[in-house]
């Protein structure tokens, strides 16, 4: 817990300061939104509020706790719409209600709120705002050193008379894993970031174009702006007592950016402006399902140092911190032949059986975890069970669901609190189901009790479930859990569906519109055959046969993708892939193509993201999973095949400079042992004559003739040495 500067409700002694510190007048109110106002953590928040679910074995609050109380917030208001009654009970048994807590909290209960809007408006006739305040979600996760904001929130309030609002945003690329699903451009002034103009954009998963539409008068006086797409918005803001004033007369204000901040600037009678503080520290928002996991990925991974999970947060923890970003509380019972690896939290008490594989992920506190299971990228919270041989891939499991025996989830599924599922089950990636029938649109999502819902609203309440029985088997215990779409708009669906899933694809949705991906399942190619690629003796119809290759295609690239992203071993990411290939029992050119797919798409992901040059983006990923071509090619005939594949691979890809990546991958290859002379030649001479790839081996020709020039020279220097050798050889015969 951050250091206080004295007891909430204390008056300062200012005389006793130190230049810098802040006087009990600079600590400022601080509004916590408890509620999104939102669905996206369906089927879960129908049974707690967001703000209570655990990231990293943590609570979401606590984290926004932490950082208004680094923020030196003197009073913190609560604002609970969704299941108002356990955040209260939450606070009051928390270290945030002792008598030495850094500020005082106040539960306010507001559930007739439904939005922003009704949160402030109810603030407003309260009349507790006393001064500027910071306003800032339940949800945040960051290490921003407040008093920068600060200092910059003041300097511009003394500037300007007419600034309302400081807006914290963080630098992030295109494709940034933590940035929002409703991502926006900001115009902002370029001497003073004061923010000209807002407008939502599309998500990068939707591929539709837009363009901005400002009115020239907004830039009037204005000599140099710029125009920001690469912002997050963590929603942390500084706000004066304006802000809730707006809001109350302006009731059509439901959505702080989109309709405060846009009606704002906009606006000719306010005349108010909007500053944005632009940082380069750790800040974001558990909005969604992706980010979740990313936030969860980050945490762990300690980029947001120096908020750790060892630092121990919640007042009962007692989690050390070990190598590989390993985490254990006291009193977890390991058995001897497991094995834990990397990025990896454990909770007090919980047992895990022999055999059992757990990696890249978070394990609550009093679980227990049978044997020989093997669970990744998972988040698995208290008290969960899991039976013998299960597989848990890339999933969610709530407090106190049970998994039987060989049970297998895969990649994306949500299981909610008080699932059963019965032995030797296997749920389809994407699944969500709950523990109880979930009811649809804001009752249920607010959380209300029977009582506080009106007659109205009662005869509207829509059950959206289906019995599980096909999914969690016959002694299970589930309800298949879907949104209700049909009322939304087609953006707002396509929206709401990559928000309820966990499995994240928004990097393939964006590379480009003609990504490796898309191109191998319009165009069915030939294969290039070689000694492990003949499939004549394959039995079956040809449709059957197009339709396993493309679903191979397809599990591999994501097989490689996840043993990258998550930094697997060579020995697990090929095994993985060697289990894929004999399961849908395909040759091992199928095995190299996905490789070479999913390589040549990390590249572009770097490319594209701007966080490495075409050359230094190819040495990072070939350099260190170049080595999977080892494993995957046997003889010379298969290594002119690999070369095949990655000169039609990278010219599929639409890269700027293909000659450039085809060109630096060989070298990479060549310079890592995994490529020879003689083949780089003999396949060259197949293809130099080929003009429909004259483009993209532009280079690779120059490299071809470098070689064999090298090669020329260093045989004559050795025919040279053994000429010379031999002249020596003479004249010693001659001496003797």
């Amino acid at each position: 817990m951050a250091g206080k500067k004295g007891k909430s409700g204390g008056k300062a002694n200012n005389g006793g300061l130190t230049k810098g510190e802040m006087t009990q007048d600079d600590r400022l109110q601080a509004i916590v939104l408890t509620d999104s106002f939102e669905t996206r953590f369906m089927p879960l928040t129908s049974v707690k509020p967001r703000c209570l679910l655990p990231l990293a074995n943590v609570p979401l609050i606590e984290y926004t706790l932490e950082f208004l109380a680094k923020a030196n917030a003197r009073e913190v208001l609560l604002v609970c719409s969704s299941h108002a009654n356990q955040i209260s009970d939450y606070i009051e048994s928390s270290k945030w209600n002792l008598p030495w807590s850094p500020f005082k909290v106040i539960t306010i209960m507001s559930p007739e709120a439904r939005s922003v809007g009704d949160a402030m408006r109810d603030l407003d006739n309260r009349g507790i705002i006393s001064g500027d305040f910071i306003l800032v979600s339940g949800d945040v996760v960051t290490n921003v050193e407040f008093d920068r904001l600060y200092e910059f929130h003041k300097k511009m309030r003394a500037k300007d008379k007419d600034h309302i609002v400081t807006m914290c945003l963080s630098k992030a690329s295109q494709f940034h894993r933590t940035r929002s699903l409703e991502p926006a451009a900001f115009i902002l002034d370029k001497s003073d970031n004061r923010c000209l103009y807002y407008q939502q954009i599309p998500a990068a998963f939707s591929r539709k174009k837009t363009s901005l539409e400002i009115d020239t008068e907004l830039l009037e006086n204005v000599d140099d702006f710029t125009i920001r797409n690469d912002l997050i918005d963590c929603r942390i803001d500084i706000c004066t007592p304006t802000v809730p004033a707006i809001f109350q007369e302006n009731f059509d204000y439901q959505l702080l950016r989109s309709d405060f901040v846009k009606g704002v600037l906009s606006s000719d009678l306010l005349s108010k402006h909007v500053y944005a503080y632009i940082t380069d520290e750790y800040a974001a928002r558990v909005e969604s399902w992706q980010t979740y996991d990313s936030i969860s990925r980050d945490f762990i991974g300690r980029w947001c140092f120096p908020l750790t999970l060892e630092a121990n947060i919640v007042s009962d923890q007692t989690y050390s911190y070990d190598s590989g970003h390993v985490y254990k509380e006291k009193d977890v019972v390991l058995a001897q032949s497991c094995k834990i690896g990397k990025c990896t939290a454990i909770g007090s008490k919980t047992r895990i059986g022999e055999g059992t594989l757990i990696e890249n992920s978070v394990i609550g506190r009093n679980c227990k975890i049978g044997e020989n299971i093997k669970i990744t990228n998972s988040y698995i919270w208290d008290n969960t069970v899991i039976g013998n041989d299960s597989v848990v891939d890339h999933c969610i499991l709530a407090s106190n669901s049970n998994l039987g025996k060989s049970v297998i989830l895969n990649d994306g599924c949500v299981i909610g609190f008080d699932v059963k599922i019965d032995d030797n089950m296997e749920i389809p990636s994407g699944s969500r189901i709950s523990g109880t029938p979930v009811k649809s649109l804001h009752p249920h999502e607010l959380g209300l009790s029977e009582e506080e819902l009106s007659d109205t609203e009662k005869e509207e309440d829509k059950i959206i479930d289906s019995p599980a029985i096909a999914l969690v088997g016959a002694q299970g215990v589930g309800y298949i859990y879907e949104s209700d779409l049909s009322e939304m708009e087609e953006d707002a669906r396509e929206l709401d569906k990559v928000a309820h899933d966990l499995s994240n694809h928004l990097e393939e949705a964006c590379l480009s519109d003609d990504s490796i991906s898309s191109r191998i399942v319009k165009a069915k190619k030939k294969r290039t055959m070689s000694t492990n690629s003949m499939y004549t003796d394959r039995e079956g119809d040809a449709s059957e046969f197009d339709e396993d290759e493309e679903s191979f295609q397809e599990e591999g690239i994501a097989t490689v993708k996840r043993a990258i992203e998550n930094n697997h071993d060579l020995d697990t990411a090929m095994l993985e892939l060697n289990t894929l290939r004999m399961s849908m029992n395909v040759t091992y050119h199928e095995v190299r193509n996905v490789t070479v797919v999913a390589l040549l798409r990390r590249v572009y992901h770097f490319i594209a993201t701007q966080t490495l040059g075409p050359k230094e983006a190819v040495a990072k990923v070939f350099g260190q999973w170049g080595q999977l071509f080892k494993r995957e090619t046997f003889d010379r005939e298969e290594y002119v095949d690999l070369i095949d594949l990655l000169m039609q691979r990278t010219s599929e890809q639409g890269f700027e400079k293909p000659d450039l990546i085809l060109f630096s991958a060989l070298n990479n290859l060549y310079d890592n042992d995994i490529l020879e002379e003689d083949i780089v030649y003999q396949w060259w001479d197949n293809v130099s004559q080929d003009p429909a790839y004259d483009e993209v081996k532009r280079l690779t020709e120059k490299w071809v003739d470098w070689l064999r020039e090298a090669d020329e020279e260093t045989s004559e220097e050795s025919s040279e040495e053994s000429s010379d050798d031999g002249d020596e050889d003479n004249a010693d015969d001659g001496e003797d």
